[in-house]
């Protein structure tokens, strides 16, 4: 049996980096594009290094599943190449709070991101739930239950090309 590959897509401060951390714990191989260096930040959008994850991910499959994290102008060109796609979403004023207290990214802190996220989230999340096929609320799940359920996709049949 082949490993499973997971895009994990969210706006800032749902919680992705979190996800990631927790995984890694339980043996997935983890990429966070913010963090590895794979994305272009400009003041009105996220250009994500499109070739470089597509790299990665079309990399022969291991023992481990494998998550990438990625949001950004043409994420959907990913969905193909991955088993399943899973959008983290929580309400603006959650994410607000969180942008605002989150210890190690600063990004969101300054009014213009803030207002960028705030209509990032306004725009593009009715796009990220239909491109999912998991979407999960992040201000309704602990986080334990959101990484169980990511981390349950390990052993679930693909959904990929089905979008």
């Amino acid at each position: 049996m082949t490993a499973t590959k997971v895009l994990l897509t969210g706006m800032s401060g749902t919680g992705k980096s979190t996800v990631l951390e927790a995984l890694r714990g339980r043996g997935w191989r983890t990429v966070d594009t913010d963090e590895d260096g794979l994305v272009d930040e400009h003041p009105d959008r996220t250009d994500l290094r499109l070739p470089e994850i597509r790299a990665i991910l079309q990399q022969p499959r291991h023992d481990r599943p494998l998550v990438v994290a990625a949001t950004g102008d043409g994420q959907a060109e990913l969905y193909p190449l991955v088993d399943h796609v899973v959008v983290l979403v929580a309400p603006w004023p959650v994410l607000r709070e969180r942008l605002g207290v989150r210890p190690g990214n600063d990004f969101g802190k300054e009014p213009g991101e803030l207002e960028r996220v705030r209509a990032d989230q306004e725009r593009y999340e009715p796009l990220l739930r239909r491109g999912a096929d998991l979407v999960l609320d992040t201000s309704e799940l602990a986080p334990d239950e959101v990484v169980d359920r990511v981390d349950a996709l390990a052993a679930a049949p693909s959904t990929g090309g089905e979008r």
